[in-house]
């Protein structure tokens, strides 16, 4: 509750219960400092003033936050939901908390979230870049705020990332297909910008390249979603049967889903055309057609950031006698369903 003054402080808390203001700070920060009849007392009159202490204020105060503030660039992918949690339970575990922000692809927005956490004093970044961050990051290590990468890899020793081998995954999928005697292949994506669909793209065109006979083309897409793959589909559609891909890479599950859904009345997967996905979400098996798709593990990327982001507040930035990886690399793998099983 607050009046025509503001909202209530703390001295206004201190005269309704009749006790001190350090005695309202000790109900907030050493409750167990104080007697029971006293704490009750004083959340009888927090309660009734609508009090709310700042969690920015107390922490300047300790000289330390409980907050990790985490910066990704979509909530559109399927998995992203699958970090993030783990991410959030390995944090609440070390009593830390995950404020998430999403800056949609936009580096100006991505600068301007960075700069807010650090205006807030947050005890540590996650960030999934769109852009290169490293010399952002660089200064404000030097000045006491950790950070580690997200689903890329680190190109200073220096920074510590979490990643996943996106290089590896294109390459499997890309081989998957030509070892079903596909030799015209595609990669549907929406765009090449992003480090970790570049990764697969290269990935992809590295198995091709062993094949002289065989060939990749980029389809472009609107958006990595159901509605994206749909829309590959109608481009493929209008094209001759003889010039359409026969093994088709999609960037993600949900565009590999739309496309298969797209094409259903017209093309037979895999008879007539292969699909590989990415990702390996839940739906991924649950198809008209079980998807092939390539499994990032999204749930231990999660945990690793948090862990390698504990161990970088807890060290201070110091250099350990017992060295520790400050780059990790996690691999993914193929799953092979109905989708690519049937050669053409």
């Amino acid at each position: 509750m607050s009046d025509a003054r503001g909202p209530s402080t703390i001295r206004d808390v201190a005269a309704l219960a009749g006790v001190s203001v350090t005695t309202v700070s000790n109900f907030f920060n050493h409750p167990e400092r104080m007697t029971a009849t006293t704490r009750d007392r004083v959340g009888a009159a927090v309660a009734s003033l609508g009090f709310s202490p700042s969690d920015a204020a107390r922490s300047l105060r300790r000289g330390r936050s409980t907050v990790v503030g985490y910066i990704s660039f979509e909530l559109a992918s399927a998995r992203t939901p699958a970090i993030t949690t783990a991410m959030g339970d390995r944090l609440a575990q070390a009593g830390m908390h995950l404020l998430s922000a999403v800056d949609g692809g936009d580096p100006a927005r991505e600068r301007a979230y960075l700069e807010l956490f650090e205006r807030q004093r947050v005890a540590g970044l996650v960030i999934t870049p769109v852009t290169d961050l490293e010399p952002e990051l660089a200064r404000l290590r030097r000045a006491g705020l950790r950070s580690v990468l997200s689903a890329q890899r680190a190109t200073s020793p220096e920074q510590p990332s979490v990643s996943i081998d996106h290089r590896h995954g294109g390459r499997l999928a890309a081989k998957h297909l030509l070892a079903t005697g596909r030799r015209r292949l595609a990669f549907v994506t929406d765009t090449l910008e992003l480090h970790q669909v570049s990764e697969r793209f290269q990935g992809a065109m590295a198995a091709v390249a062993e094949h002289p006979d065989a060939t990749l083309e980029v389809v472009t897409c609107p958006e990595r979603s159901v509605a994206g793959g749909e829309d590959a589909a109608a481009q493929l559609l209008r094209r001759p049967s003889t010039s359409r891909p026969e093994g088709v890479f999609c960037v993600n599950d949900l565009v590999a889903l739309g496309l298969c859904g797209g094409l259903r009345h017209a093309v037979s997967v895999p008879q007539d055309m292969g699909v590989v996905g990415y990702d390996d979400i839940e739906f991924a098996r649950l198809g008209a057609v079980p998807l092939t798709t390539v499994s990032s593990p999204q749930e231990r990327l999660g945990v690793a950031v948090a862990e390698l982001l504990l161990a970088e507040i807890a060290s201070g930035g110091a250099r350990d006698d017992e060295p520790r990886p400050r780059q990790v690399e996690l691999e993914p793998r193929l799953v092979v369903r109905a989708s690519t099983t049937a050669a053409p």
